[in-house]
């Protein structure tokens, strides 16, 4: 560094620094971040590409690529030959404002998707221990949960400097408390039903178990002359 840098330059050569020590995932995370941030500030009418627009909705190329075919992702364009058809080989682009509608639409501020969510996380004991991410933030001094990031509207959070995102699974999750009682209602219901579920066939396995040792013992015991 320059013995005559400047405060800001010497401010960045400290920062390029420090993410030269950091893993390479982390940062390509940081290099995203600084993408969406910058796709953010666009206006809305400012076409983009696949490639920018996956970044900008944190997904895949390919996923966006599946979404067209089935018609659940973000509206996107695409020339037409003369013949009013769509040009197969020609770049397919979306608008700023057509990623940022669908993006808010996907916040899931519905309890509806809340449920369907619900609905998929509960299947399994092992569902319980998968990690999941949450929205916690520190109220009065306590970790709360602000929701769960699928089913929480993102759009009043990302602005909020004191919130995160924490992975976590659902034992840890329940323990906390939420700022948001509806929704944790929403998701306390079907973990206590596979809580209990589980359990009842714990306690009817063994059971079962007892009774087959029981009907073992009292069985007639066979011999070589039998």
């Amino acid at each position: 560094m320059s013995e005559h840098a400047t405060g800001m330059e010497a401010l960045n050569a400290a920062h390029e620094d420090w993410m030269r020590h950091l893993p390479s995932d982390i940062r390509q995370e940081f290099s995203k971040a600084k993408v969406r941030a910058s796709l953010a500030s666009m206006p809305d009418d400012t076409p983009v590409g696949v490639d920018l627009a996956a970044v900008y909705l944190c997904t895949s190329p390919a996923t966006l690529k599946r979404m067209r075919a089935e018609g659940t992702g973000p509206r996107y364009l695409q020339p037409k030959t003369n013949e009013g058809t769509t040009a197969r080989n020609q770049k397919i682009s979306y608008l700023m404002g057509e990623l940022k509608d669908w993006l808010r639409a996907q916040s899931t501020s519905s309890t509806m998707h809340a449920a369907e969510l619900r609905g998929t996380m509960f299947a399994t004991l092992q569902d319980l221990g998968a990690s999941e991410p949450f929205w916690v933030k520190k109220v009065k001094g306590v970790e709360a949960i602000l929701g769960h990031v699928l089913a929480t509207d993102v759009a009043g959070l990302i602005s909020d400097d004191e919130a995160r995102i924490e992975w976590m699974d659902w034992g840890a999750a329940m323990v906390l408390p939420w700022i948001d009682s509806g929704q944790r209602k929403m998701f306390e219901e079907p973990f206590k039903r596979l809580l209990t579920r589980t359990l009842d066939g714990a306690t009817a396995g063994f059971e079962k178990g007892e009774l087959l040792s029981l009907l073992s013992e009292s069985a007639p015991k066979k011999t070589l002359y039998d």
